[in-house]
């Protein structure tokens, strides 16, 4: 899917196999599922150099990210968003809020969202297409109170730590 991001020749990729690995599809399933991802917004078709490519959207980075592994070993830091999109902008600020979701944030309040994810550049790419910089402030934060309640919302054990701190049992 890297190729997705750096918005590379499609056509140049079908024709390496080798690329692919072992799960080589057959032309018409690529194609199929290339009209298909493009018409649900996942990707956008850009002309360049006089060729189609595919970049991924927003929405299909998020829905990228959901399918990658995420580290085992957590590094005891919390990634926090807090922002206050205006009402006027409403319909932004819930966009922000689900996609906040999507990249595996969850709610602590209406307003502020955690997760232990290293993702900050996917962060920066939502606060940046959602024009809400002068809105939404990520934090990364190594000691809260309440560690335990978050490490059981995001199934961390303490196993699965690479340190310890003063909150640990």
């Amino acid at each position: 899917m890297l190729f997705l991001e750096e918005g590379r020749d499609l056509y140049s990729m079908m024709a390496r196999p080798s690329l692919w690995g072992k799960d080589y599809p057959s032309k018409q399933t690529f194609f199929s599922t290339l009209y298909r991802l493009k018409e649900t917004g996942y990707l956008t078709e850009i002309e360049k150099d006089g060729r189609k490519k595919y970049i991924a959207t927003l929405k299909g980075k998020t829905k990228i990210f959901a399918y990658l592994k995420k580290d085992k070993k957590w590094d005891n830091k919390w990634r926090i968003v807090v922002f206050d999109i205006p009402e006027i902008k409403k319909e932004t600020r819930e966009f922000f809020r689900g996609r906040l979701h999507d990249l595996g944030f969850r709610k602590m309040q209406d307003s502020v969202w955690i997760s232990p994810y290293n993702i900050a550049d996917k962060v920066e790419e939502l606060i940046e297409f959602c024009n809400a910089e002068k809105y939404a402030h990520y934090l990364l934060v190594e000691e809260l109170d309440n560690r335990d309640v978050l490490m059981n919302l995001f199934n961390i054990s303490e196993e699965n730590t690479t340190q310890k701190t003063r909150y640990s049992k």
